[in-house]
């Protein structure tokens, strides 16, 4: 094995690891951000609006993670489908928490979404994308 295999192999390993934690750190300021939505539209307490859209974006982050891999010369398709995939995913996780309200919880799920989405996604996609 030459120093050259051994380079690219952990270069790939360390790219798979630095991927990971950037969308951990993406996924904690989004459910931050979507917490204190929450919490502004008294979904619930402050303490379990965190815990839910900490839960929510966790989730609905790595299969958005997994569609960008697929899509990632794409960015007009990712966006609007990763959109998509997250109210659905943080509407089922709504529900499951506090299942009275199931039609206020797609409309929470709305508000929460675009705040996270114009707040920290379309700038940082917008400045990634205009050098």
């Amino acid at each position: 094995m030459t120093l050259l295999t051994i380079a690219s192999t952990a270069s790939g390993l360390l790219l798979v690891i630095l991927g990971f934690l950037a969308l951990l750190v993406i996924n904690l300021l989004l459910g931050l951000i979507e917490g204190v939505i929450l919490t502004f539209l008294r979904w619930n307490p402050t303490r379990t609006c965190l815990q839910v859209s900490f839960i929510m974006n966790m989730i609905s982050g790595l299969i958005n993670g997994l569609l960008l891999i697929f899509l990632q010369r794409s960015p007009m398709v990712w966006l609007p489908v990763s959109f998509v995939i997250s109210l659905a995913v943080e509407w089922f996780i709504m529900s499951y928490f506090k299942r009275e309200t199931i039609l206020q919880n797609s409309f929470y799920a709305i508000i929460a979404n675009l705040g996270s989405y114009v707040l920290l996604i379309l700038p940082a996609f917008y400045f990634g994308s205009h050098p």
